[in-house]
């Protein structure tokens, strides 16, 4: 396409890529997508109940519903010696990732994304940026004034000194599917998750009665080739007790395949005229089950940064630094996550495959932004919450060192200065903490003698608020001094 300069590239048509085209075409920027088909396998995922709420604001969800996709109504767990049932009233979706992926790409054309059917092999972050790519018709080129890397793991751009694997241990995922006819029925729109004692196993339904089931393996810890899957997969299934017992009398369809399930990150998700979005900036442990949710999330956030840089020059280094910010804080939430079920495993084992997961998670640096995660686990948070929450009467007044400056936050479709407070512990102004406006939340405070008048004001002044929510947003600005008590 030597004539045409678009307004993103995006290399990779996953679950990142597809949504970022989605988004900005139907912004009205030109998109081409870079995706070459495969006919590797791929991974199933368990997608939460949650992710109907994010597809739906994503335009996606008649989309996702129409390709009649397995239900998730919850998940069965044996970790750590422990058995637990969870249900949803709301069920979520189990996916074979090329199926969905492909939905999603659908969805991309349909909102005006074009499509080319080809690798990407070399990047030039000119101005406008080149990409080279070779597909079945050959060469063929483009250029465009940004460059969205949605390659997931492959990281065309990542590799390029923007990613880093410090976790000091590597993870293989050995998976392959099944015909369960006698998989429990109560079972059978159910997640099936199971730690032993040097791993993992996890069994995904595609349908009442196939599933895919996958082990989870050190990978320095284990010689592979590829002719001894077989019998590696076999012996990782016998110490997996319950999911092994469930596939009494099952048949397995076709090979067992592997593919890395290691975790790493990125120095920086923004480099002059190209983002890394998605699994190309960074992968999360799969016992979260947030990976395409991840995905999804960062799509929209770069696709609202591109947009904002393509129609404000003078905001890219505000919105560059928003978007590398965000994919550094939601990879530290779910490593921080993750290392709570791997320190119960780590104490029942004791084994290294565990506490070399565990001491990672521990020591991801916190977040750049206060997460619910956070502020749920701060124990001078849940102090202060329950102090307030019991008290007849609140009384506070500004703290002595509350500071108000510019924040960068998202408002439609583009990143925006607010004001916002200036936190202690936290490396720019924050203008939301528990999905409550911070700087309205201070003012208010002052003027209201209990919770229920607090609640009733901000609403008038701000927006519906849960309770609960605003009560963690205020604990949250006493703690840290932006408010105090009188």
């Amino acid at each position: 396409m030597p004539d045409t300069i678009f307004d993103a590239i995006v290399i990779g048509g996953g679950p990142a890529g597809a949504t970022a085209a989605a988004l900005l075409a139907a912004w009205g920027r030109s998109v081409v997508v870079i995706h070459g088909e495969s006919e590797a396998p791929g991974l199933a995922e368990s997608l939460p109940s949650s992710t109907r709420k994010l597809l739906g604001f994503l335009g996606q969800i008649s989309a996702v519903d129409a390709a009649s996709f397995h239900p998730n109504e919850g998940n069965v767990s044996h970790w750590a010696e422990r058995d637990a049932v969870a249900s949803t009233e709301v069920a979520g979706y189990h996916v074979s990732r090329p199926e969905f992926d492909r939905v999603l790409r659908d969805h991309a054309r349909e909102q005006g994304a074009s499509f080319l059917n080809a690798h990407a092999r070399r990047v030039d972050q000119s101005s406008p940026a080149l990409v080279e790519a070779f597909g079945p018709d050959g060469a063929v080129s483009c250029r465009g004034r940004f460059v969205l890397d949605c390659s997931g793991r492959t990281g065309v751009l990542a590799r390029r000194g923007l990613r880093r694997a410090e976790s000091g241990y590597r993870t293989l995922a050995v998976a392959a599917e099944w015909n369960c006819d006698n998989w429990p029925p109560g079972e059978r729109a159910h997640t099936v998750v199971e730690s032993y004692r040097d791993g993992w196993a996890w069994s995904v339904p595609l349908s009442p009665l196939k599933r895919q089931c996958t082990v989870m393996l050190d990978a320095d810890r284990t010689t592979i080739r590829k002719t001894d899957l077989e019998r590696l997969y076999a012996e990782e299934l016998q110490k997996a007790k319950n999911i092994g017992a469930r596939l009494e009398g099952s048949t397995k369809i076709g090979p067992v395949w592997a593919c890395d399930a290691s975790v790493y990150d990125c120095h920086k998700a923004f480099d002059g005229n190209a983002l890394l979005v998605g699994d190309a900036a960074s992968f999360v442990e799969a016992l979260s089950s947030g990976g395409v949710k991840k995905a999804l999330s960062s799509a929209w956030t770069a696709s609202v940064v591109v947009n904002t840089c393509l129609g404000q020059s003078s905001m890219v280094g505000t919105a560059s630094e928003f978007h590398d910010r965000r994919e550094r804080q939601v990879f530290a939430e779910y490593a921080r996550w993750s290392a709570e079920f791997f320190r119960e495993a780590a104490n029942v084992y004791g084994d290294p495959f565990w506490t070399a997961r565990a001491e990672f998670g521990s020591s991801v640096a916190t977040s750049t932004t206060p997460s619910d995660f956070d502020l749920e686990r701060d124990a001078n948070v849940r102090i202060t919450f329950e102090r307030l929450r019991d008290a007849p009467n609140i009384c506070l007044a500004p703290g002595p060192y509350l500071t108000f400056a510019d924040a960068a936050v998202i408002e439609d479709r583009e990143v925006v200065l607010r004001e916002g407070v200036v936190v202690p512990g936290y490396e720019t102004p924050l203008r939301f903490a528990a999905g409550v406006n911070l700087p309205e939340l201070i003012r208010l405070a002052p003027e209201c003698r209990d919770m229920p008048s607090l609640a009733e004001a901000y609403e008038q002044r701000v927006a519906p608020v849960d309770p609960r929510e605003l009560l963690i947003g205020l604990s949250f600005l006493v703690t840290r001094g932006a408010l105090s008590f009188t």
